[in-house]
């Protein structure tokens, strides 16, 4: 087959997305199966993806206005059998086959989800180009059951043509160069609580702020880490969580330690006493996958799809409750129960291949081919 992989974003490409093609193009340009394999991005994005070995073509911003007619007069000259867009997104390449994939969920779930108005309206246009692309496509990829049910269920998308493909996951190291990550303020921080995302309203971050006392009378882990940033309308629901923090005593024991590497990633995986994900709409958690690889001891929201990737590698409280919460994170305390819920992530993890992934997506990509 001779593929064109189709970048078809608004904006950049963040972490997630990135890694997701730094792992995946690789695979499918090796794979035995495709005969070739081309990349397509906006100008803008070329930073970001370079030195990667791609054959990368690249669009100028100002051909969305004219509806993308250089892309496709680009893509109509590589005479493609497939067209593979790994975002909720569609073109028509003149009748070629399509595969798109659904892999976020906050547009489609909680669009409003105590985001700022202007925000909310983004997410509204995000879920009605993402609906389009469903209903358009040859092939839709989701990136987990809850994803597929929502599509199937919801949208009314033919469950024929929709298929799970999950994300892998890398196998860390055995060792790590990093050493505390300097916004960490230049020592390890002991027994520490970790959680990673973007910090936006629809991550429930304001769970763990309410634990946080109720932790502190129970003597656990003294200190939260928070990775990630605001995106750019969300700085208003930071600013909220940190005077929520300081209106209840516990200001001082949250570390915002922003964006962080992946070498910094791993050692804050590597070191926290309790990684704990509060989100309230993922698609496929990448960072949840990434927590288990290292063996970390969790404690999850259990709003779907949280149990489907965690299985036994968590403990689950209700969103929300920030009781249940502390409750969780004081069951980890119990050197017997972290060693099992540890054993068990580790085993989760391993079941989530990049290149079962790989393989995957070329079986949709052949399947949109001859359908």
């Amino acid at each position: 087959m001779r593929v064109a992989v189709v970048n078809l974003t608004a904006g950049g490409l963040s972490g997630g997305y990135l890694k997701y093609l730094r792992r995946i193009v690789p695979l499918l340009a090796s794979h035995p199966d495709i005969e070739s394999l081309e990349v397509f991005a906006p100008e803008r994005v070329r930073a970001q993806v370079a030195d990667q070995g791609w054959r990368l073509a690249t669009w100028p911003a100002d051909d969305a206005r004219r509806g993308f007619r250089g892309l496709k007069r680009a893509v109509r000259d590589l005479r493609p059998d497939v067209v593979f867009i790994p975002t909720a997104n569609w073109l028509d390449f003149g009748g070629t086959p399509t595969v798109v994939m659904v892999r976020n969920m906050e547009p489609l779930e909680v669009p409003f989800g105590g985001n700022p108005l202007r925000e909310s309206l983004r997410n509204l246009a995000r879920r009605t180009v993402a609906r389009r692309a469903c209903r358009h496509a040859t092939r839709v990829i989701a990136v987990s059951s809850h994803v597929r049910e929502f599509l199937v269920a919801r949208w009314r998308t033919p469950a024929a043509k929709v298929s799970i493909v999950y994300h892998g996951v890398d196998v860390p190291g055995a060792t790590s160069t990093a050493g505390v990550p300097a916004s960490l303020g230049g020592g390890a921080p002991g027994d520490f609580l970790f959680t990673a995302g973007s910090i936006r309203p629809a991550r429930g971050l304001h769970d763990l702020i309410e634990a946080l006392p109720l932790m502190q009378e129970a003597g656990l882990p003294g200190t939260l880490v928070i990775a990630g940033r605001p995106d750019a309308a969300t700085h208003g629901y930071q600013r909220r969580l940190i005077a929520r923090a300081q209106r209840l005593g516990v200001a001082g024991r949250i570390i915002w330690a922003g964006g962080l590497s992946e070498e910094e990633m791993r050692w804050c995986f590597r070191h926290c006493a309790v990684f704990v994900m509060t989100s309230r709409a993922e698609a496929c958690p990448n960072v949840a996958l990434e927590a288990m690889s290292h063996g970390c001891a969790c404690v999850s929201v259990d709003r779907a799809p949280m149990p489907e990737f965690f299985g036994g590698g968590a403990e689950y409280y209700r969103a929300g409750d920030a009781a249940a919460l502390a409750a969780g994170v004081r069951r980890l305390s119990s050197s017997d129960a972290r060693q099992e819920r540890t054993a068990a992530a580790l085993a989760r993890a391993r079941s989530f291949d990049w290149n079962t992934t790989a393989r995957m997506t070329v079986a949709e990509l052949r399947a949109a081919v001859h359908s």
